[in-house]
């Protein structure tokens, strides 16, 4: 891993890192925050476990905004002059793949809440889901929380996957 100048007319920096840890890394980055969010939302808040949760959201973020520091963000987020024709399909197939997500994230999501709410009570003991009339403000900010950064680093994650440079840049 290097810090080196772009190419781009920007004169940005980036950290040039290997195409392979760029995808360990987006793997880790967006798993950490979805782990962080069915593990918290499971947990609640008088866990004692509820601060290691919390680490996942640590790594998380702090994965996302590293992956978002490395020489992927000029093709994802950068101006049309600033790439090539090729980079700029990968970039938009990569923008409409992120935008799939989010719809396909709220879709289920929705779903799910109106399954939750269509199911009787739990009468037993156990973990059997009862989704309140009222979803807590900060289950919401938590998903608006892993919504906003797993979409913010997936254009780039995308980008790492479908690199297929013959030599890694370690």
């Amino acid at each position: 891993m290097i810090l080196r100048k772009t190419k781009s007319v920007t004169n940005r920096y980036d950290l040039a890192i290997s195409p392979r840890w760029a995808r360990v890394l987006s793997v880790v980055s967006i798993g950490s925050l979805w782990g962080w969010f069915f593990l918290k939302f499971s947990l609640g808040e008088d866990s004692r476990l509820a601060s290691v949760v919390g680490l996942l959201a640590l790594l998380g973020v702090g994965g996302s905004m590293f992956l978002l520091a490395t020489q992927y963000l000029n093709q994802a987020y950068g101006e049309d002059h600033e790439i090539d024709e090729r980079e700029r399909a990968l970039r938009d197939r990569a923008h409409r793949a992120a935008l799939n997500y989010v719809l396909w994230v709220f879709v289920l999501t929705y779903v799910a809440l109106e399954v939750a709410s269509r199911a009787p009570a739990p009468t037993a003991t156990g973990l059997a889901l009862n989704f309140p009339a009222v979803i807590p403000k900060g289950i919401v900010e938590n998903f608006l929380t892993v919504i906003f950064f797993t979409t913010f680093a997936l254009p780039p994650a995308l980008l790492a996957w479908w690199d297929r440079a013959d030599a890694d840049v370690d």
